[in-house]
């Protein structure tokens, strides 16, 4: 540990132009400091974003065409929505990070994520989800833990 710092601080300081400390820091030197601090701190960051994710859910912003199975006498026609803010459940992190474990198909995580819209935003007069919802394309998708 006493290592990395030193090694840290004449990153800093030959950043700075002026290289102290008693290790002289080499391009080496600087790729075993970056790979192991990435080896650290990366799993615990990713672990630590997955749980508050499946814990309080997320902010999707999302841009796409989307398609629906809707009522008679409405229009079930995809189309394009920009859809921004809008809070999703844990139980759609959930499925999504399962998925993704076992190995699922960007279309197969598309479908969790559209059943995941169908239930939290796709709704018929405030009530119940509408019985379908499809995204025929999807141009951008920002997520927010």
């Amino acid at each position: 540990m006493r290592t990395a710092q030193r090694w840290a601080h004449a990153l800093q300081a030959a950043a700075e132009g002026e290289l102290t400390g008693d290790i002289p820091m080499t391009k080496a030197n600087a790729a075993k400091v970056e790979k192991a601090v990435r080896a650290a701190w990366q799993p615990r960051v990713k672990q630590r974003v997955r749980r508050d994710a499946e814990k309080n859910g997320f902010t999707l912003h999302i841009s796409g065409t989307f398609g629906f199975d809707a009522d008679p006498n409405s229009t079930d026609d995809p189309r394009e929505r920009l859809l921004e803010n809008l809070r999703m459940p844990g139980s759609v992190a959930q499925a999504l990070y399962a998925a993704r474990d076992r190995g699922a198909t960007q279309a197969e995580q598309e479908e969790i994520l559209a059943d995941g819209l169908r239930d939290h935003y796709f709704r018929v007069g405030g009530g119940r989800g509408v019985a379908k919802v499809a995204l025929n394309s999807l141009n951008w998708i920002d997520l927010e833990v």
